[in-house]
């Protein structure tokens, strides 16, 4: 049944490979679709079997996506009988460019399927290679298709996105036809445009672009290594930024790791500008706080957002062939000093939070919840994590700004694991609480955070010194708190117990006590699983000699029975068999039945 399905799956698709190509029109009469390819092949993937690398699973996906998308577009291939109908040049679905994408993927899948099957067959079989290689080659004609009806019904972001799907699926095809030099030009291709839509993409789609151009390092690799090439030959020239036509002579005041960036464009430019403005207009000391400061941070992440906004477009508008270099330095820049606020508003805001606790002596009381939670302590240490994380994965960065990063996200972890205690404290667990606080204790002198980094990193130097220096005494008061809460709670429980009356029921050992009770959590037990049988012996085994047990003469197996007696074999006895005795009594019936 399978094979049906396949040899009807091949037909229906070399009959829509053999269509009458349609040269599509330019000048669309709608808006240009946004239409995200990796993100919607991606998610297809991963709930469909790709997560477990079934691409059986994943093909036959495919072809039940591609019916239903047929049948609401109506875009059928004829009634009753087969007849392929043309791609049209002009439609105002979105839907067509997913019925191009779905059948590339259905036509990929089967070649990873034939490929993957032929790798772990006993025996490698040369039909499977070359078929799977006619179906890689069907994928690549319809990501060129895919490409084609993008250029005229999308926007530039989805050609870059085409253009880099279409680049994969032909250095998938040529890596498997073991043309190592072209596969690693469209491999490398692929990669480049995956990192410029990564760094002009958000936070939900550049991860995936990331993730894109870590599973296309295996596949670099290998052409590499075909090619007589080690894998960290090139990777200079492959990364380095492109000069534009003005070189130096339009840099600008604005600088990036000690380099001046260059603009290209006036409207960023004044952005900027404005910006930097806003920024100098914060001042934030050791004793500053309070409403307004926040609000000033408010309107300066807004505005990074609309000027990280209009750079991404731009670099997208540029492409990946033109001023990269230029575009990844000043959008490094912007989004350094995006991060860089974010960083000093929570930290501002975590200031004021710890500064609070000065006031309170017992963190469990309504009152003194109602002025410090500690929850929202740890809710800052988190956002200020991932935003010193992010300062780590920025361009150029210099391991001496990594080694103070990795001090600040000590002390951020110091500050998370004082709340946590807290926390531990404020609703009875005074034995985790003192447990967090003796490892705080012992380790939260460790950080020095006496060097500060160059602007603009420099400004967080001062709050970092701020909440660094009255750490370790908070952590010294409250854990004094804690252990005498710890001591205070001991006792009551030990009066307690000497307050209850004694009783005449025998005391129960610890076992009895244990079984009757039972344990909790209960304990990891081995379940015994059904055992993988491999009859490795039965071709050993030989056939049994059976000739002592047949007859001489008829070769019947004697069994106590001569054979005639059913069926009127030969054998000893002449006599017909039973069924042969009652044919010729119905005879002798008929014959003295038709008698008059």
């Amino acid at each position: 049944m399978a094979d049906e399905d396949e040899r009807e799956e091949e037909a229906v698709s070399d009959a829509e490979e053999n269509e009458e190509e349609i040269e599509i029109v330019p000048g669309s009469t709608h808006d240009p679709f946004a239409f995200k390819i990796f993100t919607m092949s991606q998610a297809s993937q991963l709930q469909n079997g790709l997560r477990h690398n079934d691409h059986l699973r994943y093909r036959q996906y495919c072809a039940r996506r591609l019916r239903r998308l047929h049948k609401a577009l109506r875009f059928k291939h004829g009634k009753g009988r087969f007849k392929a109908a043309p791609f049209p040049a002009e439609f105002q679905d979105i839907r067509f460019l997913e019925l191009l994408l779905v059948n590339a993927e259905r036509s990929w899948s089967f070649g990873i399927q034939l490929k993957s099957d032929n790798a772990t067959a006993s025996q490698h079989n040369p039909r499977f290679r070359l078929h799977s290689i006619r179906r890689l080659s069907k994928a690549v004609k319809w990501a060129h298709k895919l490409e084609e009806a993008c250029k005229v019904h999308a926007d530039a972001r989805t050609q870059l996105e085409a253009e880099a799907y279409f680049a994969f699926m032909d250095g998938t095809l040529l890596l498997e036809k073991e043309q190592w030099s072209d596969a690693l030009t469209k491999i490398q291709r692929c990669k480049k445009l995956c990192e410029h839509l990564g760094l002009a993409a958000g936070q939900a789609d550049g991860s995936l672009f990331k993730t894109k151009v870590q599973d296309l390092a295996p596949a670099i690799r290998e052409c590499k290594y075909n090619l007589g090439q080690g894998y960290g030959d090139d990777e200079e020239g492959e990364n380095a930024p492109t000069k534009s036509a003005r070189g130096t002579q339009s840099t600008s005041d604005i600088k990036y790791r000690g380099k001046g960036l260059v603009i290209p464009s006036e409207k960023i430019k004044a952005q900027l500008t404005k910006c930097l403005n806003l920024v100098n207009d914060v001042k934030v000391d050791a004793e500053s706080g309070g409403n307004d400061v926040i609000e000033k941070y408010g309107e300066l992440s807004a505005s990074f957002g609309d000027a990280l906004k209009d750079i991404h477009a731009d670099m997208i508008a540029a492409g990946a062939d033109g001023q990269t270099g230029e575009w990844h330095s000043l959008e490094a820049f912007a989004r350094e000093l995006s991060i860089v606020m974010n960083v000093e508003r929570n930290l501002v805001l975590l200031r004021d939070h710890l500064a609070k606790l000065d006031s309170l002596e017992d963190i469990g009381s309504s009152e003194s919840r109602r002025a410090c939670r500690p929850e929202e302590g740890m809710r800052f240490c988190d956002l200020l994590k991932e935003d010193i994380c992010s300062l780590r994965e920025l361009p150029d960065t210099s391991d001496t700004i990594l080694q103070k990063l990795e001090i600040y996200i000590k002390v951020v972890s110091d500050c998370r694991c004082f709340f946590l205690a807290l926390c531990h404290s404020s609703v009875g667990k005074m034995l985790e609480s003192a447990a967090l606080m003796d490892l705080l204790r012992s380790r939260v002198d460790e950080c020095d955070v006496t060097k500060a980094l160059p602007e603009p990193l420099g400004r967080l130097h001062s709050l970092f010194e701020v909440v660094q220096k009255g750490m370790a005494n908070r952590v010294g008061e409250w854990r004094c708190r804690g252990l005498a809460q710890l001591a205070i709670m001991t006792v009551n429980k030990s009066k307690d117990a000497e307050n209850i009356a004694p009783t005449n029921k025998p005391k129960l050992s610890l076992e009895e006590i244990a079984n009757a009770v039972g344990a909790f959590p209960p304990r990891v037990r081995d379940i015994p699983c059904k055992p993988l049988l491999f009859d490795l012996a039965f071709p050993m085994v030989e056939a049994p000699d059976l000739s002592e047990f047949q007859s001489k003469k008829g070769g019947a197996i004697a069994s106590g029975s001569r054979g005639g007696d059913i069926g009127g074999g030969a054998g000893d006895d002449k006599r017909p068999g039973i069924l042969g005795r009652v044919g010729t009594g119905l005879g002798k019936l008929s014959s003295l039945w038709g008698k008059k």
